[in-house]
């Protein structure tokens, strides 16, 4: 049982690797067989990764068909990202003047695990996607957000966050992002830091611009 957890686990790392670095294209079916062939293990831990992945809305399955990698959508994607980004800045505009000296130490030190998570996991990209996307969205940004006490909010835009976590996860374990994210909410922290709601707004702009650019070799024109 515990040699059937690793093959899966390897498999999985693998197979995300290959999709979140577009050696599988968005769209492109998944041959299960020729992948458990590569791998030299049996095709039961490389479904069980598939099984996770599709949990995560990387790939999707297709009766008669099988698993294939889900496209990545441009027109979908920005409808859901102009959202998203109305919804976060309202949230952060409105919890400013809540944000006391707690919450931006919890922030900073979410930022500085990131850092640390770049500079020491370079190499291993989906790992570090999985790190990045943890602390930006858990204790990053809604450790401000809540401190406006809105949970229908919260609610609204955590379904936002679901529905383009492809999109999300792409953007997060690529090499650019790890460049962009941290400087960009070093620049939120010092707005709050400041009780500037004009550098807030700026600087949330400015994150929202620079996530998508990630995206760009990604996206699916035909979807």
């Amino acid at each position: 049982m515990v040699e059937l957890l690793t093959l899966s686990t390897i498999a999985y790392k693998s197979i995300k690797s290959h999709i979140l670095s577009d050696e599988i294209r968005p769209g492109e079916r998944i041959n299960l067989s020729k992948l458990a062939s590569e791998f030299g293990m049996s095709a039961t831990p490389v479904r069980e990764s598939l099984t996770k992945l599709q949990q995560e809305g990387l790939i999707y399955y297709v009766a008669h068909s099988g698993w294939k990698v889900s496209k990545l959508s441009r027109n979908k994607f920005f409808k859901y990202r102009e959202l998203q980004l109305l919804l976060e800045k309202t949230l952060a505009v409105r919890a400013l003047p809540y944000v006391d000296e707690n919450i931006i130490n919890t922030m900073k030190a979410s930022n500085d695990r990131m850092r640390d998570a770049i500079e020491t996991m370079q190499k291993d990209f989906v790992e570090l996607g999985n790190v990045l996307q943890k602390e930006n969205d858990d204790n990053f940004h809604m450790v401000l957000y809540r401190a406006y006490h809105n949970e229908p909010m919260i609610k609204i835009l955590q379904n936002v966050w679901d529905t383009i976590k492809y999109q999300r996860m792409v953007m997060l374990s690529s090499p650019m992002f790890f460049k962009i994210c941290c400087p960009d909410h070093e620049n939120i922290i010092r707005a709050l830091e400041r009780k500037d709601v004009f550098d807030l707004e700026e600087a949330m702009n400015q994150h929202f611009t620079n996530g998508p650019m990630c995206l760009e070799s990604s996206f699916d024109e035909t979807a």
